[in-house]
């Protein structure tokens, strides 16, 4: 994760005014290796499940198995889609799935 983009990220709160180039740098650290624990601890889900593809389900189950990051982030994603019967044919053309909650704001965000 880039700092520039944590500092952008950090600007948006209007409690913080200034933040020294050390703080940004911990911030930035601590944000990989929170998303690699995250990364990781998913990828293990998944092969338990013999999958070789992580889904949200796999993250879903990764952050409950560990009491505290289940605390704050569990609410925040969102719910895996329910199974699918693979045995009907459904015209997917029709279907489309509504845009997640936090897609829209994360996504202008980052537009330049």
């Amino acid at each position: 994760i880039s700092v520039g983009r944590v500092k952008k990220i950090v600007k948006l709160d209007k409690d913080i005014s200034r933040i020294n180039s050390e703080a940004m740098f911990l911030i930035s650290s601590s944000t990989e290796l929170f998303l690699q624990f995250l990364a990781e601890r998913s990828a293990q889900v998944a092969m338990e499940k013999k999958k070789r593809t992580v889904r949200i389900g796999d993250l879903r189950e990764a952050v409950k198995r560990h009491r505290p990051t289940a605390d704050f982030l569990l609410d925040c994603l969102p719910m895996p889609p329910p199974p699918s019967d693979k045995n009907t044919h459904k015209d997917r053309s029709k279907v489309t799935a509504p845009p997640s909650f936090y897609t829209k704001s994360i996504d202008a965000f980052f537009r330049k």
